[in-house]
């Protein structure tokens, strides 16, 4: 686990050196959980970082203290004057029961197999007081652009975790009052040129039978002075072909046209439905989170 710890922090450098980091962004999508540890007097940020949550909740007057293996990270933070420690969420969090009323963490346990997650969640809940706060967050499985791009470019991601799972491991380990959600400042949006796409897909479609129609029964051009002798020809066909519509052909043409109409319907709902379905795919939070409360007394005991 060291040498995946020292991979992860090598690689965060090299995306801070080369630019690949918007710190902005990053601290205004940590500020959404702030408020849920608003009446904690000592919170733990597990795998801090450079220490963005900690001075989060420092500026709202809220006790933190941060945790990372990463020995660089925590220079950095100690250089800011935050409160870290260098250390194994294994071998801390045992050390210290029943410590802390608030315990947060943001992409960690993507980086644990099933195993240490279910370690992880149960440490975190013996490190909490009575009605202490616990929430995890972690990229949304249900993402696509997570999928394709951001979860796997980082080779230390082991598995990523759905909503409904971060909530079972919460229970499991005995947490109550647990709620979970997106987090809305991780929307994705797309650039001008994409948000065209939708529009200009569209337009390849017609959008009424008249002009499924129309298409169908687009003329060729007229012929050319050189071939002025197939004009009488074209048109003999053309005015044959209208008569066989408007007599034998009428009741074959009626059901064509019906079904027509009933094809061009079921299209536009398709293609409805494929918009709304890429745009959920696309569109939808980056990041979603599970808090838990630990209860007390003789509840704690029996939810364990």
């Amino acid at each position: 686990m060291e040498k995946g710890n020292r991979l992860e922090g090598e690689f965060y450098t090299y995306l801070n050196q080369m630019g690949h980091v918007d710190r902005e962004w990053n601290e205004n999508v940590l500020a959404y959980y702030v408020p849920f540890f608003s009446r904690c007097g000592r919170v733990l940020d597990i795998g801090c970082g450079e220490g963005q949550f900690l001075e989060l909740l420092g500026a709202e007057g809220i006790d933190a203290q941060g945790l990372d293996i990463d020995p660089g990270m925590v220079e950095r933070c100690r250089q800011k004057g935050l409160d870290v420690v260098e250390a194994d969420l294994f071998d801390y969090l045992p050390r210290h029961r029943e410590t802390f009323d608030g315990i947060f963490c943001s992409n960690l346990i993507e980086h644990l197999s099933a195993e240490e997650a279910v370690q992880f969640v149960r440490l975190a809940f013996d490190a909490l007081q009575e009605g202490g706060v616990f929430l995890i967050a972690t990229p949304n499985p249900a993402s696509l652009i997570v999928h394709l791009h951001e979860f796997w470019r980082d080779a230390t991601h082991v598995r990523p975790y759905a909503r409904h799972l971060l909530e079972f491991l919460l229970f499991q380990a005995g947490f109550r009052e647990i709620t979970s959600g997106e987090n809305p400042r991780t929307v994705w949006t797309p650039s001008p040129e994409l948000q065209a796409v939708p529009s200009v897909l569209k337009d390849l479609l017609p959008r009424s039978l008249d002009e499924w129609r129309t298409l169908m029964r687009a003329e060729a051009p007229l012929p050319s002075p050189r071939s002025f002798w197939r004009r009488p020809i074209v048109r003999l066909r053309r005015r044959a072909a209208r008569f066989l519509v408007r007599t034998v052909m009428f009741e074959e043409f009626a059901a064509l046209n019906h079904a027509l109409s009933a094809l061009l319907s079921n299209v536009q709902q398709i293609e409805r439905a494929l918009y709304s379905a890429w745009a959920n795919l696309l569109l939808i939070p980056r990041e979603i989170f599970a808090k838990g409360i630990k209860p007390s007394g003789d509840e704690a005991n029996g939810a364990r």
